[in-house]
């Protein structure tokens, strides 16, 4: 099997798979190693076509998404709380994304659609693990949420805002 053929097969066992597919997995399906796995996943990635790579391996974005940024703020106290009025109402928090000063955008994969991988993520945090990307701006920071429509949308920044976490974008981000 050449490599675009290969790469085709890669994106068919992700989509059809209702579960992420470690790399491991898709080495052995393919037969090759783990290596020409995570170089095809980037030159897939390279040619648009978005896959995410989560601690228990790697998904399909879904197509038919509708997304959103928000800003929020809030303290690490509370990251929980925004995690889940954000699952809890059937969206997924893609990322976070934090304007600092000096570094200027950093932006990273979050992937958190569950009360349980929210609760996964906080006890990193907690722990001492890791540190929230949103300390290093005060707890200013953007997500990229997705849902299945926009009223899902609609629904999810309106708790976010009864929490008091919402805040109105900055132009910058829409660069």
């Amino acid at each position: 099997m050449d490599g675009q053929a290969r790469r085709k097969r890669l994106i068919e066992i992700i989509r059809k798979s209702d579960k992420p597919v470690s790399g491991t997995a898709l080495a052995n399906e393919l037969d090759v190693s783990r290596q020409v796995v995570v170089t095809d996943i980037a030159l897939i990635r390279a040619n648009g076509i978005e896959i995410t790579s989560t601690n228990r391996g790697y998904v399909l974005a879904s197509e038919n998404k509708c997304k959103r940024i928000i800003k929020s703020h809030h303290n690490d106290d509370q990251i929980l709380d925004e995690l889940f009025a954000i699952v809890d109402n059937g969206g997924c928090a893609e990322n976070i994304i934090i304007n600092h000063r000096f570094y200027n955008r950093l932006e990273a994969p979050l992937n958190v659609s569950s009360r349980r991988q929210a609760k996964e993520f906080m006890e990193a945090i907690v722990s001492g693990k890791s540190k929230s990307l949103s300390s290093a701006t005060s707890g200013y920071h953007y997500h990229i949420i997705s849902a299945d429509n926009e009223e899902t949308l609609d629904i999810i920044e309106q708790e976010l805002k009864d929490l008091g976490f919402w805040l109105p974008l900055d132009d910058w981000i829409l660069q």
